[in-house]
């Protein structure tokens, strides 16, 4: 596929354990393309992981952060107060905070859900005040992140994977809020709707790695180059060449990262 590097994943986990080494993964995105990657954290220890990577590899860009299903694991509020210095002595490397959010799809009790509430505005605080774009998890919980952001003076928004009502797209278009696609395209219809009915101008590509696929990705481990295959699709979907729907998708990551 060339070593023209234009592709990017924006969303992918590098130090989730299930990748081991991550040098195969690394070697997948230079062989296919990917110029970026953008990796997401889970908590306090794979945030440091992800910073590691980052000062490892030029191509990947650390987001730091507490993901809503880790919140109850019992040491996420204990590690709260760390964060801001771990940005601060990180600046070079921090790139975002992410993944961040709310999750409505588990049967969460009272005192859990407020503390998912508590510790996603916690991040968005920090990410006003160190402006950093942040990356959201938003599963059955779009309505109550819609009321919340505009509290924040956010720079950039991206909502990850996803999947909820179109009716919600021109309102993230007039917020400047960028929506991420990644290999379920390629045979969910829902997916397939909203890159329909988004502007290309707020669509990136991700993999969410290493989140496995069915389609033409089944039984295969998730590597940065399914979002060439992504990138055809969408411009399958969105009527224009592949160049153009590549050379906007890394525009539109430029624009977010702020590189």
């Amino acid at each position: 596929m060339g070593c023209d590097l234009s592709y990017v994943d924006a969303h992918i986990h590098l130090a989730d354990p299930a990748y081991g080494q991550v040098e195969p993964v690394l070697d997948d995105a230079v062989a296919n393309g990917v110029a970026y990657l953008l990796s997401n954290s889970m908590d306090y220890g794979s945030s440091l992981r992800t910073i590691e990577l980052s000062e490892q590899y030029d191509r990947v860009i650390a987001a730091v952060g507490v993901h809503p299903w880790t919140v109850t694991n019992g040491d996420a509020e204990s590690n709260l107060s760390k964060f801001e210095q771990l940005i601060i002595d990180n600046q070079k490397h921090v790139r975002a905070i992410g993944e961040i959010g709310l999750d409505g799809h588990y049967d969460l009790n009272d005192r859990k859900k407020r503390l998912q509430r508590d510790i996603f505005q916690i991040f968005l605080k920090l990410a006003e005040k160190h402006t950093l774009p942040v990356v959201i998890h938003s599963r059955k919980a779009i309505d109550e992140i819609l009321e919340i952001l505009p509290s924040f003076n956010l720079v950039k928004v991206l909502l990850h994977w996803y999947s909820g009502p179109v009716e919600n797209l021109g309102l993230f278009k007039d917020r400047g809020y960028f929506i991420s696609v990644g290999p379920s395209i390629c045979y969910s219809k829902r997916v397939g709707e909203v890159a329909r009915e988004a502007d290309l101008s707020m669509i990136l590509t991700e993999t969410d790695g290493p989140v496995t696929y069915y389609g033409p990705f089944k039984d295969k481990p998730t590597r940065p180059s399914f979002v060439v295959e992504v990138v055809l699709k969408l411009s399958e979907i969105k009527h224009v060449s592949v160049q153009e729907t590549r050379g906007t998708v890394l525009r539109n990551f430029h624009s977010f990262t702020r590189l």
